[in-house]
């Protein structure tokens, strides 16, 4: 049964509750959804709001209108799905010609950005061995990146640092 049947059905069983009360009859469901589910029925003409503002109370509404030909539901016949393996069987062009360019970079003495690709490769690589060979040469990429040095008397922006 689902959710909405549910309430609706809680309240054709007990009318002339607030919102607060339903929800706090149903302690398995969230606060905030028992409350939407409510007004959700309201605004599909299956209950009924009675009272003044702060203080609503609810009603089951009777259905109106022609109930339909019940019409039988045929199975449905699923056909089997395989999970793709999480790992790939071969390392991914796209990874390789990354690590290639962070090593290039690296050369150059562009470390952080040589970080940055790796970085890259490793969000698109599934190969569990390629990850941690990844991250062993960003760690060291990283390593080797110059260290940003403060000057001691110069000015900053405020917030950044203290003004000597």
């Amino acid at each position: 049964m689902s959710f909405l049947k549910t309430i609706q059905l809680f309240v054709s069983n007990n009318p002339g509750l607030t919102n607060k009360e339903i929800a706090a009859a149903l302690p398995e469901y969230a606060l905030h959804s028992v409350q939407r589910a409510v007004c959700r029925l309201v605004m599909l003409n299956r209950a009924e709001r009675k009272g003044v503002r702060p203080n609503f109370r609810y009603y089951a509404r009777a259905p109106v209108g022609p109930i339909g030909p019940i019409v039988p539901r045929y199975p449905v016949e699923k056909a089997e799905v395989m999970p793709e393996p999480k790992q790939e069987s071969a390392p991914n062009p796209a990874v390789i010609a990354m690590m290639d360019k962070a090593k290039e970079l690296s050369d150059k003495g562009l470390y952080l950005r040589a970080a940055t690709v790796l970085m890259e490769a490793f969000n698109r690589s599934k190969n569990e061995t390629m990850r941690a060979k990844i991250l062993k040469e960003r760690k060291r990429c990283l390593s080797m990146a110059p260290r940003v040095k403060n000057t001691g008397d110069g000015w900053c922006l405020a917030g950044r640092a203290r003004n000597v």
